[in-house]
């Protein structure tokens, strides 16, 4: 219920709002650092006197997307990620950690950032219901993990879908520029001058950002799995009450971690993926709940 209510809808609403400008940001970099490089890469060839500038271009920008864009970024994943650990914390019932978290967050910059996405969504559509209700009927200390695991599962699911886009989009463009290359009948070095060298920044882009994604998936996963063997333990009454609240403060610390230093994933591909993520995410989490009751029910649970 608690997740619902105006508060913690006010903060939902603002993390994805600032996390949305963040994302926004990437596609400015993209911008900045891969398309109009490829632009000015291919109109040297026609106009020599460009090169002057595209070299000037090529200096500036590295430095603006060093010294301000990038920067500006991370304090925008930061603020957003610490406005989503405050709602978990007050929705899972964890104290706030202040050596990992830091001060939390203004209640002024939380409403400015909801208002400015209630603008575009004022139903708060996709924010009910951030858990599954199917939780209801555990105790506290077992549903907070339930939830956790859905973090990890869900964050991991999306990652690894956003890998599979990227890894097709190199392999067509890789494909396009050999069926080019044959129906041309280009030379290797035509090819390479013509094709490959003016999109290389393009596929480096999308081999880091596929490598990046690999890496935060195959952690996440790791997290997750930590839960499960955490789970199969209370399960089998192995842990008491009070060291599963120890372990979910541990578990929370390192899924703010991972928020805070993970790379983004863009929001057209969230809601595309959102409804059919949110129905495997509600089946998984109903058979813990099983579990738990009939652990629960015949006394196998502590």
């Amino acid at each position: 219920e608690d997740q619902n209510t105006q508060q913690q809808l006010d903060r939902l609403a603002a993390q994805r709002y600032i996390y949305s400008q963040s994302k926004k940001l990437l596609t400015l970099q993209m911008l900045l650092t891969i398309a109009i490089p490829i632009t000015l890469s291919i109109s040297v060839t026609i106009v020599q006197n460009l090169k002057i500038w595209a070299a000037f271009y090529g200096i500036v920008i590295s430095i603006i997307d060093v010294a301000f864009i990038e920067h500006y970024q991370k304090s925008l994943k930061t603020r957003a990620t610490k406005i989503q650990e405050l709602f978990d914390c007050d929705v899972l019932k964890i104290k706030w950690h202040d050596l990992k978290a830091g001060n939390r967050p203004d209640n002024e910059i939380i409403s400015e950032a909801a208002e400015n996405f209630k603008k575009k969504c004022p139903e708060y559509k996709g924010l009910k219901n951030w858990y599954p209700v199917s939780i209801t009927p555990l105790p506290l200390h077992l549903a907070r993990l339930v939830c956790q695991r859905t973090n990890c599962w869900w964050n991991s699911k999306l990652r690894r879908r956003y890998k599979a886009v990227l890894l097709t989009g190199i392999i067509l463009i890789i494909l396009v520029f050999v069926a080019i290359s044959i129906h041309k009948k280009m030379t290797m070095m035509d090819f390479i001058l013509s094709l490959f060298a003016p999109f290389s920044p393009t596929i480096l882009w999308a081999l880091r950002e596929y490598y990046k994604q690999s890496e935060a998936a195959d952690a996440l996963d790791k997290l997750k799995s930590h839960i499960e063997d955490i789970w199969t333990k209370i399960i089998n009454k192995e842990l008491t009450e009070e060291s599963i609240e120890s372990i979910s403060r541990d578990i929370q610390n390192e899924i703010f971690d991972r928020r805070r230093s993970d790379p983004v994933v863009f929001d057209w591909l969230y809601k595309l993926l959102r409804d059919n993520q949110e129905v495997q995410m509600n089946k998984g989490a109903e058979e813990l709940v099983r579990e738990a009751l009939i652990s629960l029910n015949t006394g196998g649970a502590s």
